[in-house]
């Protein structure tokens, strides 16, 4: 059975490794799936924490194209991986728990006839608004195969401190003579090497539709199940008339059930329904979205969520558009929610270009019966700064020096040209903030000072951010400088950013990332050494070690202080390759492992090793005072003593040439 249950939703987290180009291959190891996707989704196919798709729909409205990017962050990677291997059971490497470049190339062998097979969940219907239902067919999207491109990146890691090869190792031509693969879960979660675990899935191609959209009037359908957390964004052609939303409709049906009916699958003949908890409900006419003016067009986007827990039960959401204009056209409104006249726009005001107004303010200042997005917001004024309509709708101040202050006036304008009345706004810096020691181990402490212009008792909260991790705290901030402590424990080492944000009375909310410059630093890793042995004339080192942060753990070896040699590790156990202690000169040798943390900070260990002991026939020889050869069964003499002597010398050079 193919489905997905996702987990709870995740911030996106995109990795910025080198992206490859999945592209269809002629494959001689016969370990490749075959394209068998008819009815399946693309969540279906890839297992994603969030996505993004963009639909730009043709200037005549006879299909579109699709930009898709998907990304699977911390532990999920492990099950995006699982469900890639799992596709090759029964071959040989594969479900045995490692991904392998084999098989990378044998889903990216079939993945856009894959894609190709997938249904779009995207649906039209011209017309009055329609709600589905039996008998009613829908225009529905199909994907085009033709100039489609798949691409990954990061999905089998450079530098995976696991990465092993597997040419041949179940038997020709099984593994390739460049297999290569990883565990589906590494030792330290969420550590591969010099790069996370993340993995981001792109997906651009054409779509067509089977009959021209009418675009004066259509109803867009999509199906919600398993859209467990996607931003999709719809971009219109230019028209005479501005489209607007005129209803829209949300329905979720817990009655739904599943049957698997393919007899290859596990649970064959199994029906599913859904958990007790699941709610059925319709909404009508309270869909949040965003409509939006833009130069080329209209866009039209949403963030659709869907609780896994509730699969099976289907959802549905249907959205109603027209070009007629409203019965009655009335001038854009201040929201009751949007600042007053005279109030405080805060910015912080660190000497870069911020952003005063942009889409969010505008939809929460304004109402509009075609929408708030469809406005034309003006701001004027801000005298001895910086103002600048950075793009449609988005006004952007600098400020020319600290703790200075300006005005501007802003209004809205609809498609008549009706006015929401201006109102007129300061603009000021509310707080300076600075930190004690931007790289620590422990915890941060900022400061901050506010400025004449912020109101009393305001509420500050700051927010460390690393990948998928946040930590916060708040204070009230009054007229004197106070500091702030925020912990570092739930952190890994390397870079941290940090959000701050403040309400209060009087002024409009702040947010601001600022770049501070702050890292969590990292603890050097532990490392034992537990014993040695003699192997022949080898000398084997091992030990264990430890690293406090979780990080991964590079080692070195090095032989009175030249690399030579190889560390391997299992776990916490490492040990060296066998080093030829008789191909040294005689005497006491160091013998020392470096180990680094992904952070580059080191450890080293050290043993001294004599090796005389070796040498000690030799000196038997000498004592013994013989000049006659000795002489094997065989009958052949055995090399002289000055043949020795020279043979480890040349060697013992010949190693130190090598190692210098």
């Amino acid at each position: 059975m193919v489905f997905s249950a996702l987990p709870g939703f995740m911030q996106p987290n995109e990795p910025t490794e080198e992206i490859e180009e999945i592209e269809t291959i002629d494959s001689t190891s016969g370990r490749q799936p075959t394209a068998d996707c008819e009815g399946i989704s693309f969540e279906d196919m890839f297992y994603y924490n969030y996505a993004e798709f963009t639909v730009q729909i043709n200037d005549d409205w006879d299909g579109g194209y699709v930009r898709a990017k998907a990304m699977v962050n911390g532990s999920d990677t492990t099950t995006l991986r699982n469900d890639l291997d799992g596709l090759f059971e029964g071959l040989a490497g594969g479900a045995n728990g490692w991904l392998s470049t084999d098989e990378k190339d044998g889903v990216e062998a079939v993945g856009k006839d894959c894609v190709a097979q997938t249904y779009t969940r995207i649906g039209f219907r011209g017309g009055p608004s329609h709600r589905g239902g039996p008998g009613v067919n829908w225009n529905n999207a199909t994907w085009i195969k033709e100039g489609m491109t798949l691409e990954e990146t990061n999905l089998i890691p450079e530098g995976h401190p696991e990465r092993r090869s597997c040419k041949d190792q179940f038997g020709g031509p099984s593994g390739s003579p460049t297999c290569e693969e990883i565990p589906n879960g590494p030792a330290n979660p969420g550590q591969c090497g010099p790069h996370s675990c993340d993995t981001v899935i792109y997906l651009n191609a054409s779509v067509s539709f089977s009959q021209i959209i009418d675009p004066s009037d259509f109803t867009l359908a999509m199906v919600g199940r398993n859209l467990t957390n996607a931003q999709f964004e719809y971009i219109f052609p230019n028209q005479v008339s501005p489209l607007r939303i005129t209803d829209t409709y949300e329905n979720q049906d817990c009655n739904e059930t599943y049957y698997e009916d393919d007899e290859e699958d596990d649970d064959f003949g199994v029906t599913y329904t859904t958990r007790e908890e699941c709610q059925s409900y319709t909404n009508f006419g309270d869909l949040d979205y965003s409509l939006t003016a833009l130069t080329d067009g209209t866009s039209f986007s949403r963030r659709f969520t869907y609780d896994g827990a509730d699969w099976p039960a289907s959802r549905g959401y249907f959205i109603d558009f027209t070009t007629s204009p409203p019965d009655v056209d009335n001038p854009p409104v201040w929201k009751n929610d949007a600042p007053s006249e005279g109030e405080l726009l805060p910015v912080a005001a660190v000497g870069e270009s911020e952003y005063v107004v942009d889409l969010a303010d505008i939809n929460a200042w304004y109402n509009d019966d075609l929408g708030a997005g469809m406005l034309n917001v003006d701001c004027t004024g801000a005298a001895g700064w910086s103002l600048v309509e950075a793009e449609a709708n988005h006004w952007m101040v600098t400020s020319p020096s600290d703790g200075a202050t300006t005005t501007i006036n802003c209004e809205a304008i609809d498609s008549s040209g009706q006015s929401s009345g201006a109102r007129t706004f300061s603009i000021a810096p509310i707080f300076s903030v600075s930190v004690a020691s931007a790289q620590s181990l422990d915890d941060l402490t900022f400061t901050m000072t506010p400025t004449s212009e912020a109101p009393d008792s305001m509420s500050v909260s700051v927010t460390l951010m690393q990948n998928n991790v946040e930590v916060s705290n708040s204070m009230s901030l009054d007229t004197a400088a106070a500091d702030i402590v925020l912990s570092l424990s739930t952190l890994i080492p390397g870079n941290v950013n940090a959000k701050i944000s403040a309400s209060g009375i009087g002024m409009a909310p702040f947010e601001y990332n600022y770049d501070l410059g702050l890292a969590k630093l990292s603890l050097a890793p532990s490392v034992q050494i537990t014993g040695g042995e003699w192997v022949s004339s080898n000398y084997i080192l091992r030990g264990q070690f430890f690293d406090p942060d979780g990080e991964a753990v590079s080692f070195t070896l090095k032989l009175d202080g030249v690399q030579a040699g190889q560390v391997s590790v299992a776990g916490n156990q490492w040990v060296t390759d066998e080093i030829p202690f008789d191909l040294l000169i005689e005497g006491v040798h160091n013998v020392t492992i470096e180990a680094c943390d992904n952070s580059g900070v080191c450890v080293s260990v050290s043993e001294d090793v004599d090796n005389t002991f070796l040498f000690q026939v030799i000196d038997d020889i000498d004592d013994g005072g013989t000049n006659k050869p000795a002489v094997e069964e065989s009958g052949l003499p055995a090399a002289s003593i000055g043949l020795t002597m020279m043979a480890l010398l040349g060697a013992g050079i010949a190693v130190r040439r090598r190692l210098s």
